[in-house]
């Protein structure tokens, strides 16, 4: 699905840059990009789906350049969820979901049963159907997030690219996101790849882990092989408890405090 060889990038001012990032993800793998703020993960990801074009190197995306793949082929294979903006506009939130279809939908036609029934799948499964006939840009962040996803999940893609999809969102809804994740991925092969800043649904519901440090790929494995307390240590600079959840039989990762916390 994904095949990123030498693959290289700098903004204008210089921030961001991306060191020679050699990349493989096959159909129905689940990818974490991890790594401290200001690394390269969005920026990466940005490549991944062509909204940037690499300084250097390569990268195909469902056997095409994201950047110059047909962009309707490209969005009905792919779906993104990227940093929140407001719509605009008074859009509601079913408009907003449906806008997911667009790549389905031909010329000026309006949407078909079908596509209104993956919209309205796609909101029952972000727990979001109550919200249908509200205005997207007055929901909280967490509801702005799950209609995203939704967006993204109504598209019915082979690929998902998500940055932060749990951002705003409170455990249960987590939760409720990645079981429905591997749940696709399952069932329909679904290919995920997301940035995540908690190494422990990291660790808990992906397969692989891809551990950046300024702008270079540190580590890539599974989440025991990459996780450990040493790697942790040299990419995150802090120090951090690592060990095995007897319920779960994946890793938990906890921060240490860096100075004394007993008189809080």
């Amino acid at each position: 699905m994904i095949v990123a060889t030498a693959l290289g990038f700098a903004y204008p001012d210089g921030g961001h840059r991306l060191h020679s990032i050699d990349l493989e993800v096959e159909r129905g793998d689940n990818l974490a990009i991890v790594g401290p703020n200001g690394c390269g993960k969005t920026t990466l990801l940005r490549l991944l789906c062509g909204q940037l074009a690499p300084e250097s190197g390569s990268v195909t995306v469902c056997g095409s350049d994201p950047g110059r793949a047909d962009k309707r082929e490209l969005a009905r294979r792919v779906g993104v969820v990227s940093a929140q903006s407001p719509i605009g506009f008074g859009y509601t939130v079913e408009e907003v979901v449906l806008m997911g279809r667009a790549p389905h939908v031909e010329g000026f036609r309006l949407e078909s049963e079908r596509d209104l029934e993956a919209a309205h799948a796609a909101m029952a499964a972000m727990d979001i159907g109550h919200l249908a006939g509200r205005d997207f840009d007055g929901l909280s962040s967490g509801e702005k997030q799950r209609t995203c996803v939704a967006r993204a999940l109504a598209q019915e893609p082979e690929l998902l690219l998500l940055d932060e999809p749990g951002a705003f969102l409170d455990i249960k809804h987590q939760i409720l996101l990645y079981d429905l994740l591997v749940r696709l991925m399952r069932e329909q092969s679904l290919t995920v790849v997301s940035v995540l800043h908690d190494l422990n649904l990291a660790a808990l519901y992906f397969s692989r882990v891809a551990m950046m440090k300024e702008g270079r790929l540190f580590a890539l494995g599974p989440p025991p092989e990459v996780m450990t307390y040493g790697n942790i240590r040299a990419v995150f600079d802090t120090d951090v408890y690592v060990d095995i959840n007897d319920l779960t039989g994946h890793l938990n990762v906890l921060p240490l405090p860096l100075g004394d916390t007993r008189r809080f």
